[in-house]
């Protein structure tokens, strides 16, 4: 296995405190978790697609992806509402390329 650092500060300060492996495991789990939550954010009702975008926020703040988690957040607060904007073919797009950008450093890091 190759020693690749944690690619983000927030991972970095995480392993600190967890160590590599335990972090490993907590990016592993958000590479396989985080696109699933996008297709679920493109289905079900509107409070399930808060909830999810929500989740979404917090997971990409914990990896670091601060673009990605900044992104969620204003969807978030978009659908926190019964009506209002909902999630657009935009919005998916620029959810997937902001994804892959953080992925390939993370895959990278956990050797996947």
């Amino acid at each position: 296995m190759s020693a690749v650092p944690p690619p983000t500060e927030a991972l970095a300060e995480l392993a600190e405190v967890l160590g590599d492996d335990n972090v490993k495991t907590l990016v592993r789990t958000f590479l396989r978790d985080f696109p699933a939550s996008l297709r679920e954010l493109q289905s079900g009702d509107r409070k399930n697609r808060h909830r999810v975008a929500h989740s979404m926020k917090s997971n990409s703040r914990l990896m670091g992806a601060q673009a990605l988690s900044q992104r969620m957040a204003g969807l978030e607060a978009r659908l926190e509402g019964a009506v209002g904007d909902d999630v657009t073919p935009q919005d998916i797009a620029a959810i997937t390329l902001e994804f892959e950008d953080i992925a390939r450093p993370l895959r990278a890091f956990v050797d996947a």
